[in-house]
Parts: structure tokens; C-alpha cells; sequence
């Protein structure tokens, strides 16, 4: 029977120390696991920090260069409606020179005039015409301009999300640990309760 004894007592030392060493391993992996995923965490919240930042400032741009583009659309308007003028005032000169053919031997000098006037009018039209060409392309390029604007905000939100979804999947991880290091607090005080108050192991003291 000692011998008996001796063994089933040498048994639960054994099996008390390899509690305790699972315990304590437990309890580091996740004490070094908290840390790596505050740490984690705090990087991923900097780097969300930033990102709605840039997301901002993106935004921002965005909505400058939309209204440049409204004043240029306006400006371009404009322009349109000075080249019709002109291209109405032009064609009532050629019709004023059309009916004075009939007196040019005595109205030289108002024909020269008539005639300087037209080509004003059609300088004043390639002018503008010019002018016109030029916004066409600014108004191209700012499109341009708010397509790339457009790609890259889509692109930092797809960026945000996948990062809340990593914090989420982070946050699970830590509630699991966190569930199995009460699982192993309740083995142990399990294992510690067949143990006599003056026979328990140190491991004991205080669970």
C-alpha cells in the first residue's frame, strides 16, 4: 500500500507540475500575444490615422478641381456665345458689303472701312476660336485630372476597409486567447481543489 501511495503521490506531482509549466506557458504565449497585438493594433490605427488623412486631403482636391471645372464650363459658355455674336455680326457685314456692290465707284472709302471692320470681326473670331480650343483642352485635361482623383479615393477606401477588417479579425484572436486562459484558470483550480490545504502545491497558493 505505501509503495501504492508513494506512486499515485509521485503521479500527481508529475502531473501538477506539468499543469503548472502548461499554465505558466499559457500564460506568456498570451502575454507576448496581448502585446504583439496592441502593438499591431496601434500600427494599424496610425496607419488608418493616416489614410483618412490622405483621404481628406484627397477629397478636398477633388472638390477644388470640380469647381475650376464648373468655372471653366461657365468661361467656355461664354466664349460660345461671344463667337455667335461675332459669327451674327460678320454675316450682317457681308451682307452689307453684298448690297453696296452696286455703289462702289463712290463709296470706296466706305467699302475700305466695311472691309477693315471684317477682317476686325474675323480676327475677333480666330481669336476666339483659339481661346475656345484652349479650354476645350483644360476641360479635358481636368477630367483627366478628376478620373486619377476619383481611382485613388476609391482606392484609399478599399484600402480602409480591408484594415477594419483586420482589426475585427485581431480583436477575435484576443477574445480567444482571452477565453482560453479561463479555461486553463478553471483546470487548474480544478486540479487544486483534491489537495488538503496543508499537502497543495505552491502552484496553488492564491487560485
Amino acid at each position: 500500500m505505501s509503495a501504492l501511495g508513494r506512486s499515485l503521490n509521485l503521479g500527481l506531482v508529475v502531473i501538477v507540475v506539468l499543469l503548472t509549466a502548461g499554465t505558466v506557458g499559457a500564460t506568456m504565449f498570451y502575454q507576448y500575444s496581448v502585446d504583439s497585438l496592441d502593438q499591431q493594433n496601434e500600427q494599424l490605427r496610425e496607419r488608418n490615422a493616416a489614410l483618412e488623412e490622405n483621404l481628406s486631403e484627397t477629397r478636398q482636391d477633388l472638390s477644388a478641381t470640380r469647381t475650376e471645372l464648373r468655372e471653366l464650363n461657365n468661361s467656355l459658355e461664354r466664349t460660345r456665345g461671344d463667337v455667335s455674336q461675332v459669327s451674327n455680326s460678320l454675316e450682317d457685314t457681308e451682307s452689307q458689303l453684298s448690297s453696296t456692290q452696286s455703289e462702289l465707284s463712290s463709296t470706296r472709302g466706305e467699302l475700305q472701312e466695311t472691309e477693315n471692320s471684317l477682317e476686325d470681326a474675323r480676327s475677333r473670331i480666330s481669336d476666339l476660336t483659339a481661346t475656345l480650343d484652349d479650354l476645350e483642352e483644360q476641360r479635358n485635361r481636368l477630367e483627366n485630372q478628376i478620373d486619377d482623383l476619383e481611382a485613388d479615393n476609391e482606392e484609399l477606401e478599399a484600402t480602409n476597409d480591408r484594415l477594419e477588417d483586420r482589426i475585427g479579425s485581431l480583436r477575435a484572436e484576443v477574445s480567444d486567447l482571452e477565453g482560453q486562459v479561463s479555461e486553463l484558470e478553471l483546470d487548474l483550480q480544478e486540479a487544486c481543489a483534491g489537495y488538503q490545504a496543508d499537502n497543495e502545491p505552491a502552484v496553488c497558493s492564491g487560485v
